[in-house]
């Protein structure tokens, strides 16, 4: 069987022992698992966010890595553990909606409700069940336990409003989804769309409209003369950003997402 990752995701602090604590459950099932921390520290209780930043993230992981989530205000609620299975990852969280942009992108087998209790961590804490669920699924995920010894089929797993990307009337209307630490605007929009608009439009040269503001898509990196500009960012997704200081501070974004609009510029 090949090597099975767990990434985790959370909106933990490294100050606090919550990551560890994981970490620790799942070597104790399985201590010859590999764990990656593909992020912590992200916007509490910002479920949008969270999902947006595993959706830039997941491809790059080897197929059917794990990724625990855990960004879940309502720990200790009624929503259901769940485990999502598409055709080469599997997604351990709480259904809050988190996977959304996993649900809009991707082929998906089947999502279950995880109630194998037996597999649990004992007492499961109302507040802890990143420690007490996941983290243990997550371990057996690694040892290679068929989906089906977790939990129940589901259909009626929440999907929270994910911004829809597509070329229509000559243009490509997306949005602003995500914000990283210097200020960077990672839109939803798609190097390969820029290629199919280049096709339908005959044009080589285009501008990323945000708050009716005209903003130049450029070749290259950060490195750029103009005060503010759009690339084609590591994710192969268009990003909005200004040489050494923030797009998001200069443009005056705040909640997201917001919309934007590409077009083919002379």
């Amino acid at each position: 069987m090949a090597e099975r990752f767990i990434a985790l995701l959370s909106d933990f602090g490294w100050q606090d022992p919550w990551i560890g604590q994981m970490k620790s459950i799942i070597y104790q099932e399985n201590p010859n698992a590999k764990v990656v921390d593909l992020c912590h520290e992200l916007p509490s209780f910002d479920i949008f966010s969270a999902g947006f930043k595993l959706f830039r993230a997941f491809k790059d992981f080897p197929v059917y890595s794990i990724f625990v989530c855990v960004v879940d205000p309502g720990v200790g609620g009624k929503r259901r553990p769940i485990l999502v299975v598409t055709e080469d990852h599997y997604f351990v969280g709480p259904d809050n909606g988190i996977f959304s942009f996993i649900y809009k992108t991707e082929n998906v087998r089947q999502v279950l409700h995880i109630n194998a209790t037996h597999y649990f961590r004992q007492p499961v804490s109302n507040t802890f069940q990143a420690r007490d669920i996941f983290s243990p699924i997550a371990a057996r995920l690694s040892e290679g336990i068929e989906v089906d010894k977790l939990g129940e089929p589901v259909e009626d797993y929440l999907k929270i409003p994910i911004p829809d990307e597509k070329i229509e009337d000559g243009k490509i209307k997306g949005a602003i989804c995500g914000l990283d630490k210097f200020g960077n605007l990672i839109t939803n929009i798609r190097f390969s769309s820029i290629k199919e608009l280049a096709s339908l439009t005959k044009m080589s040269n285009f501008s990323v409209f945000v708050q009716n503001k005209e903003i130049k898509l450029v070749g290259g990196g950060y490195e750029q003369k103009l005060p503010v500009f759009a690339i084609l960012n590591s994710s192969n997704l268009i990003e909005i950003a200004c040489s050494a200081s923030s797009a998001a501070e200069f443009l005056k974004i705040g909640k997201l997402p917001v919309p934007v609009e590409i077009v083919g510029a002379k």
